[in-house]
């Protein structure tokens, strides 16, 4: 493929590059990633993942990509082959502290009693967010892009 015959190049196989590269190529563009490394030899490729909008800004525009985000997440955790799962869990501080202000898009979010909590612990919230097993994810990803016609290339 030369440069006449792309729309977009991507640097990096990791999860934003293969997110990229299959948004670009599933809208019809020509798409290629350049990578030093594989998606499976990606720090992607070794990071839990689990969907909340922590310190990133601009909180505004965040909003709404993070909202856009848990749906599809939400959606993709119907299909196991994704690696995405909903799970329900206890997040908890030895500090008293605020929930985040996104807490609400959660399912079944709600602060913890006393007792629910750990020794230790003295606030707390339970609620459902995406899980993903990134290795899976990435491979869900990597298959999208090649039926896409995308393509990932090895730099060295």
């Amino acid at each position: 493929m030369s440069r006449s015959d792309l729309d977009a190049l991507v640097i990096g196989a990791g999860v934003s590059g293969l997110t990229t590269a299959v948004c670009l190529a599933e809208a019809g563009k020509r798409v290629k990633i350049w990578a030093a490394e594989p998606p499976e030899q990606s720090t992607s490729y070794a990071a839990g993942a689990m969907w909340g909008p922590h310190l990133v800004e601009p909180v505004d525009r965040v909003r709404v990509w993070s909202a856009q985000t848990l749906n599809v997440l939400r959606k993709l955790a119907t299909e196991p082959a994704t690696g995405v799962r909903l799970v329900a869990g206890i997040e908890a501080s030895r500090q008293p502290v605020d929930p985040p202000e996104w807490s609400s898009q959660l399912d079944g979010f709600r602060m913890c009693e006393p007792n629910e909590l750990p020794d230790g612990l003295v606030v707390g919230w339970r609620y459902t967010a995406p899980l993903i097993n990134m290795p899976v994810y990435l491979g869900y990803l990597r298959q999208r892009l090649t039926a896409a016609d995308g393509s990932v290339k090895l730099t060295v």
